[in-house]
C-alpha cells in the first residue's frame, strides 16, 4: 500500500515522473530570471573588459610618455672606444662635438701611516692589536685624551677617548661618530710588529677648504709613543670662518692631499672638485675617469635615434594590441545554433567613440603647428595606419626625420611653444590650453619693478596677469598655459598640441577616476545595474523555490490520493 507522506518517491503510484515535471514547470517560470542573470553575467564580462581596457590605455599613455622623453634624450659617441679617460651623457638641447682632455681627476685627501721605504713597515698611526688597550693603547696616562680631526670640508670635530675606547678601534669609532668630514678605518697591512694602521679619508673629492689637507691632532692627554700623533692647537680662523689647526699629523706628510679635477673642454681649461661634472656644458654630464691624458677624446652628441626608435616601436606594439583586444571585446559572434554570442563591449557607444577619437587624433594633423613646420602628422615621419587598422613604423623614415629636424618631430608628440622673444618662453600647456598664435605683452612697473603681462588670441585679451617667480600663468581662455618670463617684451608665441599629447589627454579624460571620466561613469552604471539585477534575481529565486516546494506538495498529495483510490478499488474487487 502506497504511503501518504508528502515526500513520496516520484511517480511510484501514478507512474508519472513528477520530479522531471516539476523541474520543467520551474524552468519555464525561470525564463525571466534567467534573462536577468544573463544580463548580469554580460555586465560582469563588460566590467572585466573595461578594466582590461583601462590598464591597456594607461600602459599606452606611459609608453607615449617614454617616447616623448626619448625624443628629448641625446646619445653620445666617443672616439675612445674603451672610455678610458671620460664618459658623458647628454639631455635637453645639448648637441655638437666636444674635445675633452683629462689632466687630473679629483681625489680624496687621505691621512695614513708613513711607510719606511727600506723596510716597508709602518712608522706611525699603527698598533699591534687594534682592539687591545693594554698592549696597544692610544694614550698612556690614566686620564682621557682629546683629539681634533679636520677633513677637506674645513669642519673641525673634537673627540675624547676614555678607558672604554683607548684602542685604535675606539679611535676609529669615535671619529666616525663625530660627524667629521672623514671616514676612519683600520687596515691590516699583514706584516711587521704594528700591522694595523689608521686611515682617514675625506668624504668628498677635491681640495675643499683646506687645500686638500686632512689633519689629526692631539689636544690633551699623553699619546702613546710610536703612534705619531703630535700635539696641536687652534689657530686664527680664516676669513670664511674655517677653523685652522696648528700641528698634528697631516695628509701632506703622512698620506696624500686631495687634488681637484683639471681638464679641458674644447681647449678651455676647467677645474672642479668632483669627477662628475654637470655644469661645464649645458645639458651634459661628464664623468672623469683617469688623468694623465696626452691627447683628446672627441664626444659627439646628437639625438638618441636608437632609443627613440625603440620607444616608438614599443608604443606601436601596445597600440596594436589595444586595437586587437578592443576588436575582440566589441565584436559579437554567432553560435553553432545560430544564436548571437554578444560581445561585452558590442553595444557600448562610449568606448566606441573614444577608440575612434583616439585613432583620428593619432593620425590627424597636429593642432596649432607653425606654418613652416617640416612635419604635420605622424605618417610624415614613418608612423602610419595600415588597411587592417594596425600601425606600422618605417624605421628609416623615422630616424631620418629625427636626424633632420628633431624639433619638428618633438612638436608632433608634445605640447610645444615657439616664441618670437627670448624673454618669454614656453614652459607648459594643459589639457584645455588653446593652440595657435598667442600675442603677449609683458611690462615692468616703474615703481616696484614687478612684471605683468596680457595674452591675446583672436582679438580676445586677458586681464593683466602678475608674473610670479618668473612665471606667467594663464587664466580663463588661456588656462593651463605657463610661460617663463625674464624681462619686459612683446611678441607672439605659437602653441601646438602634438598628437601624442592630445592622445594622452583623451586617455586621461576617459580613464581618470578623480575627474569622473567616461570609464568611471560606465563602471558606476554597471555596478548600479548589477545591484538592482542581483536584488531582482534573489527575489525571483526565492519565488521559484517557493513555487517548487508548492508543486512538490501538490504532486505528493496527488500520489497519496491515487494510492488510496487504488487501495479502495482493490478492496471492492475482492468482495
Amino acid at each position: 500500500m502506497a504511503t501518504s507522506s508528502l515526500s513520496s518517491i516520484s511517480g511510484v503510484t501514478t507512474g508519472i515522473d513528477t520530479t522531471a515535471l516539476i523541474n520543467a514547470i520551474v524552468a519555464q517560470k525561470a525564463t525571466g530570471m534567467n534573462r536577468l542573470q544573463a544580463k548580469k553575467d554580460l555586465n560582469d564580462k563588460k566590467t572585466t573588459a573595461l578594466n582590461a581596457m583601462r590598464t591597456a590605455l594607461t600602459t599606452l599613455s606611459l609608453s607615449m610618455a617614454t617616447l616623448q622623453d626619448k625624443l628629448n634624450s641625446r646619445a653620445v659617441t666617443s672616439t675612445d672606444s674603451n672610455n678610458t679617460n671620460v664618459i658623458a651623457t647628454a639631455s635637453g638641447v645639448a648637441s655638437g662635438n666636444y674635445d675633452i682632455s683629462v689632466k687630473t681627476v679629483a681625489t680624496k685627501g687621505r691621512l695614513s701611516a708613513t711607510v719606511d721605504p727600506v723596510t716597508g713597515l709602518t712608522t706611525n698611526l699603527a698598533v699591534a692589536n687594534p682592539g687591545d688597550s693594554a698592549l696597544s693603547p692610544i694614550f698612556t696616562s690614566g686620564t682621557s685624551a682629546t683629539f681634533a680631526v679636520q677633513g677637506t670640508d674645513g669642519v673641525v670635530k673634537e673627540i675624547t677617548l676614555d678607558a672604554s675606547s683607548n684602542t685604535l678601534n675606539g679611535l676609529r669609532d669615535r671619529i666616525n661618530a663625530s660627524g667629521a668630514g672623514v671616514v676612519a678605518s683600520v687596515v691590516n697591512m699583514g706584516k711587521g710588529p704594528n700591522p694595523y694602521q689608521l686611515v682617514l679619508s675625506a668624504k668628498d673629492t677635491g681640495t675643499g677648504k683646506t687645500g686638500g689637507v686632512v689633519t689629526l691632532a692631539a689636544l690633551s692627554g699623553t699619546v702613546a709613543p710610536g703612534l705619531g700623533i703630535p700635539a696641536g692647537s687652534y689657530g686664527t680662523p680664516l676669513a670664511d670662518g674655517t677653523q685652522t689647526i696648528i700641528g698634528g699629523v697631516t695628509s701632506a706628510t703622512s698620506g696624500a692631499n686631495a687634488v681637484d679635477a683639471n681638464f679641458t673642454v674644447n681647449g678651455i681649461a676647467l677645474t672642479r672638485t668632483t669627477n662628475i661634472v654637470k655644469d661645464a656644458v649645458d645639458g651634459m654630464t661628464f664623468t672623469l675617469k683617469q688623468g694623465g691624458q696626452t691627447g683628446t677624446t672627441t664626444l659627439t652628441v646628437g639625438p638618441d635615434k636608437a632609443g627613440a626608435t625603440a620607444a616608438a616601436q614599443d608604443f606601436i606594439t601596445k597600440y596594436n594590441q589595444l586595437m586587437k583586444d578592443y576588436q575582440a571585446a566589441s565584436t559579437s559572434t554567432r553560435n553553432a545554433d545560430g544564436s548571437i554570442n554578444e560581445a561585452p563591449l558590442a553595444s557600448d557607444s562610449t568606448t566606441r567613440t573614444m577608440m575612434a577619437n583616439l585613432k583620428a587624433t593619432l593620425f590627424g594633423q597636429t593642432s596649432g603647428l607653425p606654418s613652416g613646420s617640416a612635419y604635420k602628422a605622424l605618417p610624415n615621419i614613418g608612423i602610419s595606419s595600415q588597411a587592417d587598422g594596425t600601425v606600422y613604423l618605417n624605421v628609416i623614415t623615422f630616424q631620418t626625420a629625427v636626424g633632420n629636424d628633431l624639433a619638428a618631430v618633438q612638436r608632433l608628440f608634445s605640447f610645444a611653444g615657439d616664441s618670437t622673444s627670448p624673454a618669454v618662453t614656453f614652459r607648459a600647456g594643459g589639457t584645455k590650453t588653446v593652440t595657435g598664435a598667442v600675442d603677449f605683452a609683458v611690462t615692468r612697473d616703474p615703481g616696484t619693478g614687478a612684471l605683468s603681462g596680457t595674452l591675446t588670441r583672436n582679438g580676445v585679451t586677458s586681464d593683466p596677469i602678475l608674473v610670479v617667480d618668473g612665471v606667467l600663468t594663464g587664466t580663463g581662455d588661456f588656462a593651463g598655459l605657463s610661460l617663463a618670463v625674464t624681462d619686459a617684451a612683446t611678441g607672439t608665441i605659437t602653441l601646438s598640441r602634438g598628437v601624442g599629447q592630445a592622445m594622452k589627454d583623451i586617455i586621461s579624460s576617459f580613464t581618470s577616476v578623480s575627474s569622473g571620466g567616461g570609464l568611471k561613469a560606465i563602471l558606476d552604471s554597471i555596478q548600479a545595474q548589477n545591484k538592482s539585477l542581483g536584488a531582482q534575481i534573489q527575489t525571483a529565486q526565492t519565488r521559484l523555490n517557493q513555487e517548487k516546494e508548492n508543486l512538490k506538495k501538490k504532486f505528493a498529495q496527488m500520489e497519496s490520493v491515487v494510492a488510496q483510490m487504488r487501495g479502495s478499488a482493490g478492496s471492492l474487487a475482492s468482495v
